[in-house]
């Protein structure tokens, strides 16, 4: 019981820290680049999905051994680099959006989830 309230920390504390930087960078787009105009609520519903649908099928993959947890790793961050591409491409070829803007803004919280990830799941990865 412990493992699943464990767990369940995992996502509140993910949807806590998306939540508040959420807002931290929307205050700080409207306050100082009010006319540049970027796809924020994209970025963060992208990072914060793919975050949980990595977590969860990294957890079922470690309890039912589906393969091996490195490789299945491996895999996983293959496929969430090619949907990161394909994000990009969408908004790419949108004319309302200035690519080089959704970029700068996507990565950085790219990084804050993506180092979340790689902590939540550090005490599963040091058994492989």
């Amino acid at each position: 019981m412990i493992s699943i309230n464990f767990r369940g920390l995992d996502f509140i504390l993910l949807s806590f820290l998306t939540a508040v930087l959420y807002c931290i960078h929307l205050n700080i787009q409207t306050s100082f680049f009010l006319f540049d105009k970027i796809p924020l609520k994209a970025i963060y519903l992208f990072n914060y999905f793919s975050v949980v649908l990595f977590l969860i099928s990294s957890k079922l993959n470690f309890n039912y051994n589906f393969t091996n947890p490195l490789t299945f790793f491996i895999l996983l961050t293959l496929i969430k680099m090619l949907a990161t591409i394909v994000f990009f491409i969408y908004y790419s070829n949108d004319d309302s959006y200035d690519i080089n803007l959704v970029v700068y803004n996507f990565f950085p919280v790219y990084f804050l989830l993506l180092s979340f990830e790689v902590i939540c799941l550090k005490k599963s990865l040091n058994n492989i």
